[in-house]
């Protein structure tokens, strides 16, 4: 079996493949290691052990976002499979060109969402069909694919946790609040107003965002949606989309398996 991982700023997310099938997808939250009273590599080994309890796996593929988690990751694995690691990277066989100015400071998480939305959603078109690709997790990124065939960037912004911090950290009496999305956008309190701030103002950047990404394409991109925040905008944004909670996984798994 393939095991692919997608290491973020959040959790560590895995997936279980037989050939070109998921068979198997779990989470493991950073928060939920202990890695405070123990070094992280024995802490990550007790985390995946019960996913993995069963598996019986010859191939690991990576893309991380956080180098010291994967390290720590790769090490407590080292004792749960013998099992070479592949690391996703913008020097692999790629499934299209690369017109990035600065190629090694891509994340491997956004190449690898990229990569498998060119993959199954704009190269299957007959004829090819420009690819946007949106990631809302911790940080919220966009990846454009040309039609033909050329990664050429995308954005990269704050998700909603990360602006709930910011609004609490950096403001004298803003409260936290739990990061659900009011019917009325209106607040008729600071608690909701924060909510409403913060959720539909992720929908409507997004939104903003994919026509403005849009419209520098020759074509109707497909927009792919995947993160945690994926369901919440596949269900607001008023537009046809593709809701992959796995691509990242899958991106992962075309890296090990070849780009086909």
């Amino acid at each position: 079996m393939l095991l692919t991982l997608d290491i973020g700023n959040s959790a560590v997310k895995g997936g279980l493949f037989e050939g070109p099938e998921l068979v198997r997808v779990f989470s493991v939250s950073r928060d939920a290691v202990d890695t405070g009273s123990r070094p992280p590599p024995p802490a990550w080994r007790e985390a995946l052990s019960s996913p993995l309890s069963d598996a019986s796996i010859n191939q690991i593929g990576l893309a991380s976002a956080v180098p010291d988690t994967a390290t720590a990751v790769i090490e407590a694995l080292s004792d749960l499979a013998d099992a070479s690691v592949t690391h996703v990277s913008p020097t692999s066989s790629l499934p299209f060109e690369l017109g990035y100015e600065t190629p090694n400071t891509l994340g491997a998480d956004r190449l690898a969402a990229a990569a498998a939305g060119w993959v199954h959603f704009g190269r299957v078109e007959s004829p090819p069909r420009s690819v946007i690709v949106v990631d809302a997790g911790t940080a919220v990124t966009c990846e454009v694919v040309h039609r033909d065939g050329i990664y050429r960037g995308g954005t990269i912004g704050a998700g909603p946790g990360l602006v709930r911090r910011a609004l609490r950290s950096g403001t004298a009496q803003l409260p936290t609040v739990p990061l659900n999305l009011p019917e009325d956008p209106v607040g008729h309190s600071t608690q909701t107003a924060l909510q409403s701030g913060i959720t539909w103002g992720l929908v409507d950047g997004v939104r903003g965002m994919i026509d403005r990404l849009g419209a520098t394409l020759p074509d109707d991109p497909k927009t792919v949606l995947t993160g945690g925040w994926g369901s919440l905008l596949a269900d607001h944004l008023d537009r046809p989309v593709h809701h992959a909670p796995t691509l990242t996984l899958h991106g992962v798994r075309l890296f090990v398996s070849g780009t086909e």
